[in-house]
């Protein structure tokens, strides 16, 4: 029922769009069953202000100003972050990286292409923070002390360009079903993923950066890192006490450092591992599906990397709340002055 719900509140808005103007991006605030909409590139800005923790705000494609701080624990959720994320659509764009700040426990984040980095306020717990299915340029959690940690927070199926730095307080993390390039990076923070302090699940990533003498980790410690696909010449540094069991590896020997290393594949060519990737950047036309999806098996038993587990990557990261697929809007009304109207929507499974 509640998709039903909001779903028609998405179409109305469409509507709105379509015979006003098409270039006019819309945020819709769903709050304690009400809606409300807002339009133009301040729209989200607007909807967040008048937001309250647990609200729902709904983003149209096209490009939107960002709020100064994220501080509230609510759910904005986009059109999705490829540039063809729907036969209708194209992607949401947030015009500027992201802050967030005090007060933003429970914020999800998805189907966002967010046009800079994700930081999270120096200094402040924040925690249950999930983005999902995003693109980002980097995120930096900026913690300096336990006071300050940032727990059960998660990055999945998310393209990320850069790098994940934990800044070393935060528990019960969550990194899976990623693509990393890595590349964006500072003299200090050219590692992938770095800065894990214990208790994190890296799972089913491709790190497709090579990144010269820099690791793809870099100070993780008491964590899981499996099923993952990682290009890089010497993946670890400064790395202790971790499982690192069923990752496939460009690399064929490398040290794998102070770690149980079990059923790891080594040495692997890049041109052997998908179905169509090249080079050491994230491209949208490139396909991550293996090629031999049945030789490189998972602590699961199911295929390592995006695919795998009983929640795989979903193509073209469409959002989770149910997409208009084809639409058909008449150029002008009948005699009766009835407009001709046609929506096919699709609901998703996750």
């Amino acid at each position: 029922m509640k998709k039903l719900f909001l779903l028609a509140a998405f179409i109305c808005s469409l509507l709105t769009v379509q015979t006003s103007n098409a270039q006019n991006p819309i945020t819709t605030l769903e709050h304690a069953g009400a809606t409300s909409v807002y339009y133009g590139q301040n729209s989200l800005v607007d909807a967040y202000n008048a937001s309250v923790k647990g609200d729902y705000l709904y983003l149209s494609t096209g490009y939107f100003t960002a709020p100064e701080a994220i501080a509230k624990g609510v759910k904005i959720i986009g059109a999705g972050h490829f540039p063809d994320s729907l036969s209708v659509a194209k992607r949401t764009t947030l015009l500027s990286g992201l802050t967030i700040g005090a007060g933003a426990d429970s914020l999800l984040l998805e189907g966002l292409y967010i046009s800079g980095d994700v930081n999270y306020a120096a200094d402040i717990s924040i925690n249950y923070v999930r983005v999902f299915r995003c693109r980002l340029v980097s995120a930096l959690f900026n913690s300096s002390s336990a006071t300050a940690s940032k727990n059960y927070c998660s990055y999945e199926e998310c393209f990320i360009d850069g790098a994940l730095n934990f800044s070393n307080y935060g528990v019960n993390l969550l990194v899976k079903h990623n693509i990393l390039g890595g590349l964006i990076c500072t003299s200090m923070y050219c590692s992938t993923i770095l800065n894990i302090n214990g208790f994190a699940l890296i799972d089913g990533n491709v790190i497709i950066n090579i990144a010269g003498d820099w690791a793809s980790f870099y100070n993780i410690i008491s964590s899981k890192v499996i099923n993952n696909i990682i290009f890089a010449a010497n993946p670890f540094n400064s790395c202790t006490g971790n499982f690192i069991n069923n990752n496939l590896f460009v690399s064929k020997s490398f040290d794998s450092g102070n770690n149980s290393f079990n059923i790891n594949y080594t040495g692997v060519a890049q041109t052997n591992i998908f179905v169509n990737q090249t080079g050491n950047t994230i491209n949208y036309t490139h396909d991550y599906h293996l090629k031999s999806p049945t030789t490189y098996l998972g602590t699961d038993a199911t295929q390592i990397g995006l695919y795998g587990g009983t929640t795989p990557f979903k193509d073209k990261g469409l959002p989770s709340n149910p997409q208009v697929i084809t639409k058909t809007i008449g150029t002008q009304t009948d005699a009766n002055g009835n407009l001709l109207i046609n929506f096919s929507v699709k609901a998703q499974d996750n």
